[in-house]
């Protein structure tokens, strides 16, 4: 992971949660959360893109994780919103350095890491 990675995905993750507090509570917290679900569908959509039908079905487990945290985030605890994020966090380097083959650009799971450990610590800090 190289420095710009890291750098590009803090930023991001800054300026997400200056325009998630843009909301009043809770909606913060369902911004965080539909993020969450959003993000949980990328790495199938490109698995359905390239048509390798192996690690579909293992996108697809990974997906439906994250996305049950996403939920329980929002209908439990942010506790699990924060856990989501670093599931996901966890997906994304798992596709870096292609550990997983996607058709997804190679510095596009390192700045989601980043993001997402950045997101979850900031959720776990917050709430």
């Amino acid at each position: 992971m190289r420095a710009k990675h890291i750098v590009l995905g803090l930023l991001i993750a800054v300026i997400a949660v200056r325009l998630f507090h843009l909301a009043t509570a809770p909606g913060d917290v369902q911004l965080f959360t539909l993020f969450l679900a959003y993000t949980a569908c990328v790495y199938p959509g490109a698995g359905l893109s390239d048509g390798q039908r192996p690690w579909l079905a293992i996108e697809a487990a990974f997906s439906a994780l994250v996305f049950l945290c996403a939920w329980l985030g929002l209908s439990q605890s942010p506790i699990w919103l924060a856990a989501g994020y670093g599931v996901h966090g966890a997906w994304d380097l798992a596709h870096h350095p292609r550990l997983i083959r996607t058709r997804i650009v190679g510095w596009f799971p390192p700045i989601c890491a980043v993001f997402d450990f950045a997101i979850a610590g900031y959720v776990l800090f917050r709430y």
